[in-house]
C-alpha cells in the first residue's frame, strides 16, 4: 500500500539521523522519503525549518552526499561493462545508447554538484579590472603613492621617473 505522502510525522532524533545517513550513502531525499516508515519530504522540510539541530546535520549531510557523488562519477565512468553488446549478426559492437547514458548520469551528478557545493564544485568565475582615470581626478595622497612606487624600483632600489 502506498504512503500517504500528506502525512506529518513529527520530529524524531533517530529518523532525522537516518535520513541524514541514507543522504550521506548518496540517497536523494525523495528516495529515502518513499521508502517505508521515513518521513515525508513535507515532513523534512518542516524539520528543517524548526529544528536547528536538524538543520546543522542535514547541511552537513548533503555536503557528504555530494562527497559521495564524486566517487560515483569516477565508477560510472570506468565501467566498461556494457559499453559493447554481441548483435545480430554476432558482432561485437558498440552500445552508444550505454555510453551515452552514463554520459547523462555523470552530468546529472556533476550539474547538482556544481548547484549545492558550488564553492568547490561550481564554475570559477574571474574578472580582471582595469580602472583609468585621468590624473586631474587623483587625489593628491593618490598622486604622492604613484610618484612614490615609480621612483621605487621592483628591486625594492630607487627607480626614474619617466
Amino acid at each position: 500500500m502506498p504512503k500517504d505522502r500528506r502525512s506529518y510525522l513529527p520530529y524524531s532524533p533517530e529518523l532525522a539521523d537516518r535520513v541524514c545517513e541514507l543522504m550521506v550513502e548518496g540517497r536523494s531525499l525523495r528516495q529515502i522519503c518513499g521508502m517505508s516508515g521515513m518521513p515525508s519530504r513535507r515532513s523534512v522540510f518542516n524539520w528543517l525549518e524548526k529544528n536547528e539541530e536538524f538543520r546543522q546535520k542535514y547541511e552537513i549531510a548533503r555536503l557528504m552526499q555530494v562527497e559521495c557523488w564524486t566517487h560515483e562519477i569516477i565508477e560510472i565512468a570506468d565501467d566498461t561493462s556494457g559499453d559493447f553488446v554481441i548483435n545480430e549478426r554476432g558482432e561485437r559492437v558498440v552500445d552508444h545508447e550505454n555510453i551515452n547514458r552514463a554520459r547523462l548520469k555523470i552530468d546529472a551528478r556533476k550539474w547538482l554538484m556544481s548547484k549545492l557545493h558550488p564553492q568547490r564544485y561550481g564554475d570559477r568565475v574571474t574578472a580582471d579590472v582595469t580602472v583609468r582615470r585621468e590624473v586631474r581626478e587623483l587625489s593628491e595622497v593618490e598622486l604622492l603613492q604613484i610618484a612614490s612606487s615609480a621612483a621605487v624600483g621592483d628591486d625594492g632600489e630607487g627607480g626614474t621617473v619617466h
